[in-house]
């Protein structure tokens, strides 16, 4: 399976930005808009749980309530307190890492947190904190 992107130029750090049905909402001259997008909260479905630090560890997914963060290591990555990782962020969410460059910082925890079959999964809420 691959990333869930929008297949868009616009999903990748360091774009110049969205466009028409982009999370920003597109179409502005950018007066606040990064910074609106960067302070919301998101629930997001990790992917490639199998291949993260926790899941090699345990041999299976944190459990809902675990507390995790949000960091870039080559992609966003969605980590425990400890520093293991446990998925990665979907590619439509790649704008994070301006976000995270500017200070800002993401916790939250898991909702859900499945075996399989036929792969692990994993969902967390997250919430923005401001530099």
């Amino acid at each position: 399976m691959g990333s869930g992107g929008s297949g868009r130029i616009s999903d990748y750090p360091g774009s110049s930005g969205g466009g028409p049905g982009s999370a920003s909402g597109g179409g502005g001259s950018g007066g606040g808009q990064p910074q609106d997008r960067c302070s919301r909260a998101f629930t997001v479905t990790l992917e490639d749980i199998e291949h993260s630090d926790y899941y090699s560890a345990r041999g299976a997914p944190p459990p809902a309530g675990e507390v995790l963060s949000v960091t870039l290591r080559k992609r966003l990555v969605a980590e425990t307190s400890t520093g293991q990782s446990v998925g990665n962020l979907p590619t439509a969410f790649n704008y994070l890492a301006g976000c995270l460059k500017e200070g800002w910082t993401y916790t939250g925890t898991v909702t859900s947190s499945a075996s399989g079959p036929p792969i692990a999964s994993v969902s967390g809420d997250f919430a923005a904190i401001p530099a």
